[in-house]
């Protein structure tokens, strides 16, 4: 295996300075933020998307994992299941459209290992099916969180 890191992860989550204005910006539902993979294209796959705010390192190790399993030349499509990236619970791929971009979203699930479509899915993991447009809050071009 390669295990060069050829591509980025790009992260855009509350509590960030604005590189336009400055100011803090809180631009996400409580517990989301739109993280993913900018360079799989070189393998000619699609990106990776995590959308549950998770500590920073968990949500390079998730991307970064997959990235490097592409590199050594997996291919995820929709509705796979990793069983081998977190001890103890699996993940779930699914196909998600961002500005005409396809990504592979990481679905993490609860913590009684339910997806978003199981019956009795923990309310904030199910938010992870929903689209990317509706985890920003309403008022996302408004900077601060008081606005």
């Amino acid at each position: 295996m390669n295990k060069k890191l050829d591509w980025i992860v790009l992260l855009e989550c509350n509590g960030h300075k604005c590189d336009v204005c400055g100011e803090i910006e809180y631009n996400f539902i409580d517990g989301f933020c739109n993280a993913h993979t900018f360079g799989m294209y070189k393998y000619g796959h699609s990106e990776f998307q995590l959308v549950l705010n998770m500590e920073y390192k968990m949500i390079l190790y998730t991307l970064n994992t997959l990235g490097l399993r592409v590199q050594a030349g997996s291919v995820f499509k929709d509705g796979d299941i990793i069983d081998d990236m977190f001890e103890g619970y699996k993940v779930l791929l699914k196909e998600f459209e961002e500005n005409g971009k396809k990504f592979l979203r990481v679905i993490i699930p609860d913590a009684n290992h339910k997806f978003p479509d199981d019956e009795g899915c923990q309310l904030e993991y199910s938010y992870q099916a929903l689209p990317i447009e509706d985890l920003y809050k309403n008022d996302t071009l408004v900077h601060g969180r008081d606005n």
